[in-house]
């Protein structure tokens, strides 16, 4: 009878096939005995009073006669003498048979490991007693405060296996042992049941079970991954490392080479995941994952992912292989202990023996690169970075994975996000192309919307970094030619510029205006897009704004840099700090043209001063810009052509920016202008807005 089935009123007439399978009664009746006879279980099964505690294991052990007596009609010793009579007869026996399923798999996981006579015989007994009641009761009869030194004596009888030859199988290098086959907990005491543990109740299951091959034994542990929609092209932006990579592991797998390890980093939606089956594809090897959930979609803790890892490592080893193992971090970070307490020396010492003796190639991916130690990190053979794929690259996957859906701006709007990872539009794809809406890009947008929202990312935003089509240079007061700077920056190539002045001056739109003499797309960051809560974060994301810019070959902007640009002298906090130096690391090192503006010069830091090849300060507008700047708009709003009468009340508005016209002009989408002196008057509103003290009544010059 299999386990968790409760046994109850069980009647005399019952066949021993009833509690377990037909060839295991005599192995299971030997075994039983055993432990009542030499193990001292009979004290728990029959007491001094006659009294029976296993009801199932009275019949199965043909006692139902006396189980129906009351107990001074029969002694104890009768009873034992039974049992050991029953004893004596089976031990003459030299063989005994097993289940059909269960014999051919075992012999298949002996042949590929070249387990031994005891090894067999423990792997079979485990198995059995955690998959039959009977046994596990008859196993409960030796009690629930079984140590190691008991376990092994335990098994070394029930067995007739030396103790020599159980230690043998349970020590750390035993094969056993190293595949999480069968091995003890020594952590606490319990029953038999509970002190030998393997993979997973489902493995020890499917071996009774299951007539497949291994890889599917071990399904709920390691799973066999699909096959990827991307193509290594899509990974263009890490092609160095790729060149290095494939080869290695094509003779990794041809050579069967033990130790291979790589680390895969970055952050979440990079494609990870992704690349390792593209790698798969292209080394045509069977890619398996270890799960992180079990057979009831529960999660699954490290050191049990880990028995599953050194399960596959094992019973995978003859195959033509990748392993994968995700969210390694679960068993790498500082704070992991598989053996209780914090003991890190010896934990490093495990994974470290964890990496260099692995049969299989195995690929680990981590998006926390920070919370695994650096002792540990030097063990892996290749380490990869996995960036967000640059603007370009994203444009690219988007189009060839959105089946023609999108148009060209929709691209380009969607790529601007990076939280996008392709498998999102490949989902986002196959909703859309099932369902009959006539606005199937909306919908798209929708579902990507939705998604990026339940991950806490920000939504879709249209794309806003063109340049506005009456942007004019003349129309910026500064001191030098405008112009003329944008053309030698053209011959250069390089620079590293500071604007600086009062908000709406035109300073970042200055910075498109460069992008667009040179050709080059611009890449705009303010402080809410680099600033993070996280510490280490803040810093990863400017040196990830200065790889972007070097991949897209990019106009880099930072908006509003005294965010993150603060004088050190008046920090507060260490990543105050930490955040201005890696600042300064990245400008010094970067060879193309970075823009930096701010509202605030006088917060800078001033090392970062000397880091900027020019400091340009943008001025409120002169009195003769600001009057052809009014004619400029007053024409692109369709109002009448102003007169000179006019020129006068425009010329005297002071402290008045292109920022000024920018809002006035978007007002009258939903507030129509309704003329030339209402024009006037809403700028007039706008500088009145600053509230800024000391107003001059307007310019001279």
């Amino acid at each position: 009878m299999r386990r968790n089935h409760k046994i109850l009123n069980i009647p005399s007439e019952c066949e021993k096939s009833d509690f377990i399978d037909k060839e295991l009664i005599d192995k299971a009746s030997l075994w039983i005995l055993r432990i009542i006879l030499k193990l001292n279980g009979h004290r728990e099964f029959i007491d001094k009073n006659n009294e029976f505690s296993k009801e199932n294991l009275v019949h199965f052990l043909a006692l139902s006669k006396y189980g129906a007596m009351d107990s001074d009609e029969y002694t104890r010793v009768e009873i034992l003498t039974i049992l050991q009579e029953n004893l004596a007869a089976l031990e003459k026996r030299t063989s005994f048979t097993t289940t059909k399923t269960l014999s051919k798999n075992i012999s298949q996981i002996s042949n590929l490991m070249q387990l031994n006579k005891y090894e067999e015989d423990i792997l079979e007994f485990t198995t059995l007693l955690k998959q039959y009641e009977l046994l596990d009761d008859a196993a409960r009869l030796l009690g629930s405060e079984l140590n190691t030194t008991q376990t092994k004596r335990t098994l070394s009888v029930i067995l007739d296996i030396p103790k020599s030859g159980v230690d043998a199988a349970f020590s750390s290098d035993s094969k056993l042992s190293k595949s999480s086959l069968v091995f003890i907990d020594k952590r606490n005491k319990h029953s038999l049941d509970n002190k030998l543990e393997s993979i997973s109740n489902s493995f020890l299951d499917n071996l009774l079970n299951l007539d497949e091959d291994i890889a599917v034994m071990i399904k709920e542990s390691v799973q066999s991954c699909s096959e990827s929609d991307l193509q290594l092209k899509d990974y263009e932006h890490v092609e160095k490392d790729i060149k290095i990579l494939v080869p290695y592991l094509e003779n990794a797998v041809k050579n069967k080479q033990s130790g291979v390890n790589i680390l895969l980093y970055g952050l979440p939606g990079t494609g990870k995941t992704e690349l390792v089956k593209v790698l798969a594809q292209k080394l045509d090897v069977a890619l398996y994952e270890v799960s992180y959930t079990d057979e009831v979609d529960e999660p699954i803790d490290g050191p049990k992912r880990l028995k599953a890892y050194k399960s596959a490592q094992a019973l995978l080893a003859n195959k033509k292989t990748l392993l994968m193992y995700d969210e390694a971090e679960d068993i790498f970070e500082s704070s992991f202990s598989f053996f209780g307490p914090p003991q890190r020396q010896k934990d490093k010492a495990w994974i470290n023996r964890v990496l260099e003796t692995n049969t299989i190639p195995t690929i680990w991916i981590s998006n926390n690169i920070d919370s695994i130690d650096n002792a540990i990190v030097r063990r892996f053979d290749i380490s990869i970075e996995l960036p967000i794929p640059p603007k370009s690259k994203r444009e690219e996957i988007i189009k060839n994975y959105s089946n023609n859906l999108l148009d060209a701006n929709s691209i380009k709007s969607l790529a601007q996000n990076e939280d996008i990872a392709p498998a999102l539009i490949t989902r986002a794809m196959k909703v859309v192309s099932s369902i009959g809406t006539i606005n199937k890009q909306e919908a798209f947008t929708q579902i990507l919307n939705n998604t990026l929202k339940a991950q806490g990312y920000d939504e879709i935003k249209k794309e806003n970094n063109a340049l506005q089509n009456n942007y004019n240079p003349e129309f910026i007061n500064t001191t030098i030619d405008l112009k003329e700077l944008a053309c030698g920056i053209k011959e250069t190539g390089s620079a590293r510029l500071c604007l600086y002045g009062a908000p709406g001056t035109g300073k970042s739109a200055f910075g498109k205006y460069i992008a667009d003499v040179l050709d080059k797309p611009v890449l705009l960051k303010k402080g809410s897009d680099l600033i993070s809560m996280y510490v280490g974060g803040t810093e990863k994301n400017i040196a990830n704004a200065f790889r972007e810019a070097k991949e897209e070959n990019a106009v880099l902007v930072f908006d509003e840099v005294d965010s993150f640009l603060a004088d050190r002298t008046q920090a507060k906090q260490s990543w105050e700090v930490t955040q201005v130096n890696e600042m300064l690391v990245q400008m010094e090192n970067f060879e193309g043209i970075f823009i930096a503006t701010t509202n605030l010069m006088d917060n800078l830091d001033k090392a970062s001063l000397r880091r900027f090849d020019l400091k340009l300060e943008f001025n409120y507008l002169k009195a003769e810009q600001a009057w052809s700047m009014f004619l400029s708009y007053a024409q692109e709003l369709n109002l009448k052509q102003p007169t000179a009468k006019f020129k006068n009340s425009v010329r005297s508005l002071g402290h008045l920016t292109p920022g000024d016209f920018a809002a006035v002009t978007r007002q009258n989408r939903f507030r129509p202008i309704k003329d030339i002196q209402d024009f006037i008057s809403r700028l007039q509103n706008e500088i009145a807005a600053k509230n800024i003290s000391g107003n001059k009544i307007g310019f001279l010059s």
